[in-house]
């Protein structure tokens, strides 16, 4: 078997039902390369096809070759960490960010940060804790600025009212 030559653990049919059906956007591309090689299409046409670089094509084909599908697998989703905080800490964090930062305003990555360190005593990144507000269903809610000139409220209604 040539290095770029596919092994026949899955037909052409199955590699493309597999690519249809991926959850996983990393292994949906690595799919679809193991599904156009089977149908004869050269390294070339699947660089133009998915972006990928040849030396990416050639080593996912090596590796689907060695182990069949656990080649193919993205192992960075399985990586076995633990979250920084438990359900329930999410839960209070969750009922935290329905309430206005200490200080007023509006809840930031450091301020989240900071509050998930000073009540429960776990110490994150400031990435972390954005990816917490985040995944909490927040964004980011700053006001729009008012303009220099903008018009007082007396000054608008009296635009409005000689209309």
């Amino acid at each position: 078997m040539r290095a770029n030559d596919l092994a026949t653990h899955y037909s052409s049919e199955e590699l493309e039902r597999r690519y249809r059906q991926a959850q996983r956007p990393v292994e949906r591309s690595r799919w679809q390369i193991l599904w156009l090689k089977s149908r004869g299409k050269r390294i070339t046409e699947i660089i133009d096809a998915t972006g990928y670089k040849r030396w990416s094509i050639s080593t996912l084909i090596r590796q689907y070759n060695l182990h069949g599908e656990a080649g193919v697998r993205d192992l960075r989703q399985d990586n076995g960490s633990q979250p920084a905080l438990e359900a329930t800490q999410q839960q209070q964090l969750l009922a935290a960010l329905s309430l206005p930062p200490p200080g007023g305003g509006f809840w930031s990555g450091p301020q989240v940060k900071r509050h998930v360190q000073q009540h429960f005593g776990v110490e994150i990144t400031q990435v972390c804790a954005w990816s917490y507000f985040k995944r909490l269903g927040y964004s980011v809610q700053i006001p729009r600025p008012t303009h220099i000139q903008a018009a007082t409220p007396d000054q608008q209604d009296t635009f409005k009212k000689s209309l």
